[in-house]
This record gives structure tokens, sequence and C-alpha cells, in this order.
């Protein structure tokens, strides 16, 4: 079982974290927000950490909004000149384990989530 995150942190505090710190990259639909990406960034030789990418179900597939914010972190991270991006992926969801191992990426290390039997990947890309 996939536990929700807020079980894995306290969502408050996570939310300050990210609002007063990251780069936060959305896509709308009208003026609703379907989709968010959020990075940690940091110049070249440090890698950047993306936090988090959620998009909408029904804006994933048929919209391709978390490939059009995948490519928007990209052009912010080499435009402002970071080595990469690091992030995270559950290993149970190997098409987008596939989907970043085709564009480049490699595995760094696995993890267990604590108190799950939920495996991630710490992936990266160098730019």
């Amino acid at each position: 079982m996939i536990p929700s995150l807020s079980t894995l942190v306290n969502l408050e505090e996570y939310s300050r974290k990210i609002t007063s710190r990251a780069v936060i990259f959305t896509a709308r639909d009208d003026e609703k927000i379907v989709g968010l990406s959020a990075i940690y960034f940091y110049k070249a030789p440090d890698f950047s950490y993306s936090t988090m990418m959620m998009v909408k179900r029904e804006y994933q597939l048929q919209e391709m909004i978390g490939v059009e914010l995948s490519k928007r972190v990209k052009d912010y991270i080499k435009r402002n000149d970071s080595a990469g991006l690091r992030f995270e992926i559950r290993k149970s969801n190997q098409p987008l384990v596939r989907y970043h191992l085709r564009r480049g990426a490699r595995i760094v290390s696995e993890s267990v989530y604590p108190g799950t039997d939920v495996v991630s990947l710490l992936m990266e890309i160098s730019y």
C-alpha cells in the first residue's frame, strides 16, 4: 500500500518550507492549477532537487502536463547553471522509472520509506 504524504510528513511544515525555499512551476487550465512542480535550486557543482511534481489525473496523459512541467524545470536548471536535477520516484512506478532512464537519468540509490514497504529510487540527470 502506498502511504499518503500526510502520513510521511507534517503537511503544514512541509508546505511552509516549500513555499519559502522552492522555485515553483505551475500548469493551469484557465485560472485553475492542474499541475505543480517544486524544486530546490542550487548552482553547479551542486544538483538541484525536485521535491514534488503533481498533475491532476485527467491532465496526465491526455494533456501531457507532466512532460511540459519537466521541460520547464530542465530549461530553468540549465539556464541558471545547476549541475542537474535529483529526484525520487517509487520503484514500483516502472513506466516512470523507464521514462527517466531513457532520457539519460541514472539511479543513484535505493531506500525504503520509514515504517513502510515502499521503495524509493533517488535518480539524477546531469545537464
